[in-house]
């Protein structure tokens, strides 16, 4: 059937459009997400919990830097995490398993504690070990800057055309 995905990117951000609720969560830590590198498919897998529904994705090469500079554009983090191996206890908040983008995260890495919040998954997995995740230093730094300057320039764009209509 296959195996178990022994290492995770965990990312948490910002999403663009705010639900009601992230004005009570920390800045860059309103949502979470995973994914990981499938060498057998030879593409990146990600997954997200959004609005009621699991989101699963394939990504390769640029897909994979467009998310990646839009959870880093959005106050975003990217940890390098392991599976976890917890005992499972039938029932520690049973209402949330299936309703929130942390729990969904945590059942992906084997976590099973009381942990509501993104931020309380980020905090969770740092003191267990957790890193940022080095990828990004090393490879993207380059590509990522240049789609920043390139969507500044793009909003320049848009701005200078508003006033020119305006003028007219």
């Amino acid at each position: 059937m296959g195996y178990f995905q022994k290492e995770w990117m965990i990312f948490f951000y910002d999403p663009p459009q705010e639900e009601w609720y992230h004005v009570f969560r920390r800045k860059g830590m309103a949502h979470c997400g995973a994914f990981y590198f499938d060498p057998n498919k030879n593409t990146w897998v990600m997954i997200e919990h959004i609005h009621k529904r699991l989101d699963v994705s394939l990504l390769q090469g640029e897909e994979l830097n467009r998310v990646i500079y839009h959870i880093l554009s959005n106050n975003g983090v990217i940890l390098r995490t392991k599976r976890f191996k917890h005992k499972w206890r039938l029932f520690q908040a049973a209402w949330l398993r299936e309703h929130s983008c942390v729990t969904i995260i945590m059942r992906l890495i084997g976590i099973n504690r009381l942990i509501i919040t993104p931020f309380q998954l980020y905090k969770y997995l740092v003191k267990n070990g957790s890193t940022k995740w080095e990828f990004l230093e090393h490879q993207n730094t380059d590509l990522i800057q240049k789609q920043k300057e390139e969507e500044k320039s793009k909003s320049v764009k848009k701005k200078e055309l508003k006033k020119n209509k305006k003028k007219h």
